[in-house]
């Protein structure tokens, strides 16, 4: 019997990309409540959106493993949702 990754192959990579928006924002301090709640979960939304077209994949995936967040959200095309989200932003609590 076929998985649903055998016959849904981009399923994987939707879940891949997931996971790492995920750790972008672990590693980058963003509230996940605070995102989740932004704009009633749009921002989010679109916000996966955006990293399932990424184009610096690869390199998010590289920065990740080195563990530096400010060069993270240096090429992250969601840095602007991601600061806005961040535990330590007052302007968004």
């Amino acid at each position: 019997m076929c998985s649903d990754v055998q016959r849904w192959p981009q399923t994987e990579r939707v879940w891949h990309q997931f996971e790492r928006l995920d750790l972008v924002m672990e590693r980058t301090g963003v509230d996940r409540l605070r995102a989740a709640r932004e704009d009633r979960g749009k921002a989010l939304a679109e916000a996966r959106d955006r990293c399932l077209a990424c184009l610096v994949e690869r390199r998010c995936a590289f920065l990740l493993a080195g563990g530096d967040p400010a060069a993270i959200m240096a090429i992250c095309p969601n840095a602007a949702f991601l600061r806005q989200c961040r535990k330590d932003d007052p302007a968004s609590s």
